[in-house]
């Protein structure tokens, strides 16, 4: 019930990134069905299966809000998604927001690497 790109969308503005993926079936590459997930970036800043764990409900919270959103959004075309989740009366803002909160408290836990001590 939901696509890789609005799942995309809604993770990014909850600061976790990852990229829309085909999948087999898809018929668009624009708006593809899957996700994917840049595991060696994660293991270099050091997350473990703790984090990795959080990082799967963080995601799937995001899947649920996505979700949501799409059903909420005035039409089912993407672009139109896009807008109503960046407009100021988005109904999920606060999830969004309590969200994010949540992914940089745990992730600040982790610099980048090139970036310690800055």
């Amino acid at each position: 019930g939901i696509d890789g790109a609005r799942v995309e969308k809604i993770l990014d503005m909850t600061s976790i990134t990852l990229n829309k993926n085909s999948v087999p079936g898809d018929k668009s590459a624009l708006v593809p069905g899957g996700i994917r997930i840049g595991k060696p970036a994660m293991t270099t800043r050091g997350f473990n299966e703790d984090e990795f764990m959080s990082t799967a409900d963080f995601i799937h919270e995001g899947v649920q809000i996505a979700l949501e959103a799409k059903r909420s959004a005035p039409s089912s075309k993407l672009q139109d998604f896009i807008k109503f989740v960046a407009s100021p009366d988005f109904p999920f803002t606060d999830r969004v927001l309590d969200l994010q909160r949540r992914v940089e408290a745990m992730t600040t836990k982790f610099p980048l690497p090139g970036l310690r001590g800055i």
